[in-house]
């Protein structure tokens, strides 16, 4: 009787340790599937926002791509100094990523994707590159992905380039065309002659608001025939240079007020003390 309750546990016991191996392939073949997907290559457009140094032959990449969004990642640049050009702010490049443990992705390959050559070699226009970079850097979160807003980088990239205006004025119009695509416009169907401008409300009014955050008729005009100007076609309106550096501190003060994190950015100083 014994033996027989003994013979049936020793096969009980068998049966289950002949199980384990199979256990473990199931639990080890999950484990490679995740690996697979963790460090899976994507190919994508994107847009050099800031290069922050890792170390002597590591950078940190913050971008804004076209399928994956804002985001960053470690180039590692060893004796291929020769790419750091392509890091300038506001450079279009090619990449092939994969993403790491955490948040931050890793470039396999880098290549310039358009061509600027204006920028390049016009001081002012590579500082107004930089100003929009900052802009954009410090006012998109990582992994907001938008194609609206890739297209409008890029397609204001390629503008800027081609360019022969004021670059002030150029810089007041793409930040007033940023806002809007982030959600943020006057509300222009509000306005009637002789109206004041509330910043805060982001409407038209007759009456002056009970804060300081408005701007009086004046500079309302100047400011309501900014707003009809096309963003493709900013030469078709004129503005002595007092006019435009207003404006430019009206669309700054309009968005500090409405965008979050959005704050004063060093290098529109500089780009002022320059020209």
């Amino acid at each position: 009787m014994l033996d027989t309750r003994f013979r049936r546990y020793r096969q009980l016991i068998g049966r289950f340790v002949a199980q384990i191996p199979f256990a473990r392939k199931r639990i080890l073949c999950r484990y490679s599937i995740a690996v697979s997907v963790t460090t899976m290559l994507s190919n994508t457009k994107a847009i050099v926002l800031k290069t922050i140094p890792y170390s002597d032959s590591k950078r940190i990449v913050a971008l804004y791509t076209r399928q994956e969004g804002r985001l960053s990642a470690v180039l590692q640049i060893g004796s291929k100094r020769g790419c750091l050009s392509l890091l300038e702010p506001f450079s279009v490049v090619d990449l092939t990523i994969k993403k790491g443990k955490s948040t931050l992705y890793y470039i396999n390959s880098i290549q310039r994707h358009l061509i600027f050559n204006d920028i390049s070699s016009d001081i002012r226009k590579r500082l107004v590159a930089v100003f929009m970079a900052d802009v954009v850097y410090h006012t998109v979160k990582e992994e907001f992905t938008d194609d609206t807003l890739y297209d409008f980088l890029e397609n204001s990239i390629a503008s800027l380039n081609e360019s022969r205006d004021d670059v002030f004025k150029f810089i007041t119009i793409f930040l007033l065309e940023y806002g809007r695509i982030l959600g943020f416009y006057p509300n222009i169907n509000t306005y009637t002659e002789h109206s004041l401008f509330d910043m805060k409300s982001g409407i038209f009014c007759r009456i002056p608001p009970l804060h300081k955050h408005f701007i009086e008729e004046d500079d309302t005009a100047d400011f309501v025939r900014l707003l009809e100007v096309r963003y493709s076609n900013p030469s078709e309106i004129e503005y002595s240079q007092q006019q435009t550096n207003r404006l430019l501190d009206i669309v700054l003060e309009f968005l500090e007020l409405h965008v979050s994190d959005f704050k004063h950015i060093k290098s529109l100083d500089i780009l002022r003390q320059i020209i």
